[in-house]
């Protein structure tokens, strides 16, 4: 926004496709179906001055089927909507080095993975936030 630092990036993606898997289906029977398809958000706030930038992003990915015929009933396995804040500064220190912080999954999210329906937990992931501390130098 002008001179001003500040910025902001905002992104939505939809993916659609029409071979999914039929929870109705019979468990006797295995099924084909598209894996990995999901509508995907972004919006990431931006401060970039002189020599320091600050970068929060909020990131979101819907549920998805994650593969199918699992075990011996044919089930699928649905990575249930998953979303997280991240953040990242940076500050430069000299023109070839720069220092910085980041973290990521600030508000501590966890990844689900069910079957024909939510009550049918797969795995549960508790992926807990991680900080990473650092310098960069170019040569």
């Amino acid at each position: 926004f002008g001179d001003s630092g500040f910025g902001v990036q905002a992104n939505y993606t939809i993916v659609r496709g029409d071979i999914a898997f039929d929870n109705e289906g019979s468990p006797d029977v295995s099924q084909f179906a598209l894996v990995g398809l999901s509508d995907t958000a972004n919006l990431v706030l931006i401060y970039e001055k002189d020599d320091l930038t600050a970068r929060i992003a909020y990131n979101w990915r819907d549920e998805f089927l994650n593969r199918v015929n699992v075990g011996g009933s044919n089930n699928p396995g649905y990575i249930e909507a998953y979303s997280q804040i991240d953040m990242n500064v940076s500050y430069n220190v000299t023109e070839n080095l720069s220092v910085f912080f980041e973290g990521l999954n600030l508000t501590n999210e966890n990844t689900r993975e069910h079957a024909r329906n939510k009550n049918q937990l797969w795995y549960m992931l508790d992926l807990g936030a991680r900080y990473n501390i650092g310098a960069r130098y170019t040569f």
